[in-house]
């Protein structure tokens, strides 16, 4: 058996997509298929179900164990690889929009130190365009962003996907109601800004806050309607300071960028990290 299917199938189950699989991984789709199926006859089992075209597969009872099994495995495979660079100090030049850090990067930068205790890092939280200008600079290695403006020169992979809409303290109209809303720059404005164009919504009152924190908070004392992600306002939903408005919602994938001429040679094994998370 090679670690290389066992990459691939965790990868697949992750993605649970093949021609995705095969971007991210940057193999042919005949090739995702090949090491599908050598470990599935290494195993002498099925491990996942096919279904009809377009629709997501779904995995055996065997799939699901070996997918668990798997990370583990590649995680193993990390930490043995750099084992011997343990004692050589590398740093990380790490930057995220806000929206991210909060999100994603708590545990992100966990398994780093877990894996790779030899790296220091050196965080960076801005708004959308001052992390691009960043990494134009190369004052960032590795940046983790919600929106693709000015991502050109750079090799970009989807991580993981959020999702967006309004929410405020009791039910109103976005229509007729004070829009609380981050700084024209930011990933979540820009969002925001365009699902505004399309439903042709002229805002009465437009609040503007660099702090999703600010703003949730704004929202929770009824001063209008806030365009958050949900894993930002999850606990208020729950016990019933904020409600969703609307039925519409928007869906935003998260991206890691980073130079791939310029990067630090280790930037393609934290990928994963953000992928298995």
């Amino acid at each position: 058996m090679q670690l290389d299917w066992i990459r691939t199938y965790v990868t697949l189950v992750q993605l649970r997509h093949f021609t995705k699989t095969s971007e991210f991984l940057n193999l042919s789709q005949p090739t995702i298929s090949i090491h599908l199926k050598k470990l599935e006859d290494f195993l002498g089992t099925s491990l996942i179900k096919r279904s009809a075209p377009n629709r997501p597969f779904e995995l055996t009872d065997a799939g699901k164990h070996v997918f668990e099994e798997g990370k583990k495995m590649l995680e193993i495979s990390m930490t043995i690889e750099r084992i011997k660079e343990k004692n050589n100090e590398v740093l990380l030049k790490l930057g995220a929009t806000h929206t991210v850090s909060d999100v994603l990067l708590p545990d992100f930068v966990k398994k780093i130190k877990t894996i790779y205790p030899h790296v220091r890092l050196q965080l960076t939280i801005k708004n959308h365009e001052q992390i691009v200008d960043g990494l134009k600079q190369h004052k960032l290695d590795l940046a983790l962003v919600e929106g693709k403006r000015g991502l050109e020169p750079f090799k970009v992979n989807v991580i993981s996907r959020d999702e967006l809409r309004f929410y405020a303290s009791h039910h109103i109209s976005i229509r007729t109601s004070p829009l609380l809303l981050r700084e024209r720059g930011s990933g979540t404005r820009e969002y925001a800004d365009q699902f505004l164009l399309s439903e042709r919504i002229d805002p009465v009152e437009v609040i503007e806050a660099g702090s999703h924190y600010l703003i949730k908070q704004l929202a929770v004392r009824g001063l209008g309607a806030a365009f958050l992600s949900h894993s930002m306002v999850k606990d208020e939903v729950e016990n019933g300071k904020l409600v969703p408005l609307e039925s519409h919602v928007v869906y935003r994938p998260f991206y890691a960028v980073h130079d791939e001429i310029a990067a630090a040679p280790f930037i393609e094994e934290l990928l994963p990290l953000l992928l298995y998370a």
